[in-house]
Formats: C-alpha cells, sequence, structure tokens
C-alpha cells in the first residue's frame, strides 16, 4: 500500500467519522445540555422525588438529623464536665427547624432551582435568536459547520483536514462529558436531602459548601455553553480561515467547559479577605 492509498483511506475514515458525529452527536448534545425542571419528573428521578408519597431519601435525611440532636445533647452533657462552650440552645433548635422544613420541601427547592436556571438559559437563547437569526443550539452549529466550502471534501492532511478531524473527535469528546455532567445531576439532585443536613452543625457544614460548589458549576455549565456557541453562530463569513480558528476555539472552551466554568465561579462562595469599611 503506497502512501496515496494511505492517505486516501485515512480522509474516508474521517469522512465517515464527521458523517456519524453530524447525524448523531449534535442532536444528542441538545437534548442533554438544558437541564430543566422536566428532568425530575423523568427516569430514573421520578422515582426517587415524587410528591404526596414517602420520599426514602428525605426519611434518610430525618434520621441523619436525629443523629445530629443525640451529638448535640452529648457535647451539651460533656461540656457541663470540662467547662467548654457550645452553640445555643435556642440557635440550635431554630437552625434545626429551618433545615428540618428545607429537607422536607426539597423537592420544591430543587424544582425552583432548576426553574431559575432554565429561565435565565432561555433568556440567553432568546438573545441571541435575536442577534444571530437562528437557535443557539449544537444543530444549528452543526450546519454552520456544514456549510464551509468544500469541508467534507478537504485532505486530512491539510490545515482545513485537521480542523475538521479536530472538530470531529471533540464533539465525540464532548458528548462524554455533557454524559457525565447529566449523570452527575441526576446525583446532586438526588442527595440534596442529605446535603442540606450537613448545615445542622459547624462540622459538616464544610460538606455543603463543597456540594454547593460543584452543584452550581454543574447547573451554571449550560448558560456558558450558550454564550459560548454564540460567537460561531453570529460570524457571517464561515469560509475564512478566521472562522476556523473561532470553530476549533469553541470546540475546545467547550470541551474543557468544567474548568472554564469552575474558573469563573470559583470566587463567589469565598469569604472576602477585606474588613468593612465601617469598621475600626
Amino acid at each position: 500500500m503506497n502512501v496515496n492509498d494511505i492517505i486516501n483511506s485515512l480522509n474516508l475514515i474521517s469522512e465517515k467519522l464527521f458523517k456519524s458525529v453530524e447525524g448523531e452527536v449534535y442532536t444528542t448534545l441538545d437534548k442533554i445540555v438544558n437541564i430543566s425542571p422536566d428532568i425530575l419528573k423523568s427516569d430514573p428521578l421520578k422515582n426517587i422525588f415524587f410528591e404526596n408519597k414517602i420520599n426514602g431519601i428525605i426519611l434518610i435525611a430525618n434520621s441523619l438529623m436525629m443523629l445530629y440532636i443525640t451529638y448535640y445533647m452529648f457535647t451539651q452533657l460533656i461540656s457541663l464536665y470540662n467547662g467548654n462552650t457550645t452553640e445555643n440552645v435556642y440557635t440550635f433548635i431554630i437552625k434545626l427547624v429551618v433545615i428540618f422544613i428545607l429537607v422536607n420541601n426539597s423537592y420544591f427547592i430543587c424544582e425552583l432551582i432548576l426553574n431559575i436556571t432554565s429561565e435565565i438559559t432561555s433568556s440567553i437563547e432568546l438573545y441571541g435568536e435575536d442577534i444571530s437569526g437562528q437557535d443557539v443550539t449544537f444543530s444549528n452549529l452543526k450546519e454552520k459547520i456544514i456549510s464551509i466550502k468544500d469541508f467534507m471534501k478537504n485532505d486530512l492532511l491539510s490545515l482545513d483536514g485537521l480542523i475538521k478531524g479536530v472538530i470531529s473527535f471533540g464533539a465525540i469528546t464532548i458528548l462524554i462529558n455533557f454524559s457525565i455532567r447529566y449523570v452527575t445531576m441526576i446525583f446532586l439532585l438526588i442527595i440534596f436531602p442529605l446535603s442540606l443536613t450537613t448545615l445542622t452543625s459547624s462540622i459538616t457544614s464544610g460538606i455543603f459548601k463543597s456540594y454547593f460548589k460543584l452543584f452550581a458549576v454543574t447547573l451554571l455549565t449550560q448558560i456558558v455553553v450558550k454564550l459560548v456557541i454564540l460567537i460561531p453562530l453570529m460570524y457571517k463569513d464561515v469560509d475564512s480561515i478566521m472562522y476556523k480558528i473561532i470553530l476549533v476555539g469553541t470546540i475546545y472552551i467547550i470541551y474543557k467547559i468544567n474548568t472554564f466554568v469552575k474558573e469563573l465561579f470559583v470566587k463567589i462562595t469565598e469569604e472576602s479577605k477585606y474588613s468593612n469599611i465601617f469598621r475600626r
């Protein structure tokens, strides 16, 4: 087999790969990138979060709160002997009641959070549609890509061919990443009542902070993705080399979206190091 035959075989594989990506990957991404309240009514969460029925996770969370009460009573007894200060009993009771209410209304809270995020995402989609003239979706991004002149006929070893390969393999890895994100979101929603119980004690409150960071980053990802997709959709000269560079950059950012979003929002939950200027 000579070099030309090898190159032709690679070009054929590349073309088939992109066609398979074109046919399924982009439409699948549109289905899983937006996490809406409907996820609570779909499998498997519809069998866990349901209204007017006993919820096993909430029962476990309530049981954990009983352990926190036992621990608090134990520390109060110990403090009588060692003289250490403990949390005020009235403060503890008020905190316990608030957390109990939150835990037992966790389904409503999850739905509310998902509704707010979904509304923000929809607003960005409407804004993007208004300025670009098309829906901000992966499917429309695909249509934009295949509209590039002779895109499917480019040699794999050429610059355009390499860009086509990056886009094809990048789309597959993005699908894998967003599949992981989708399952992660399901897991985080399942343990949401359990995470709330960790606020009962200062010893475990750090667990909720870590949970909240992961929950926020995972959920806010869809908002950032819509803004990133909007960039190539607004570009008019699709046959220029700059557009192809933008495509490669877009695919890479979406591939690294978890790190990208984490770097954007990680400082939100950190306490300010600056003291109040009105204090002495």
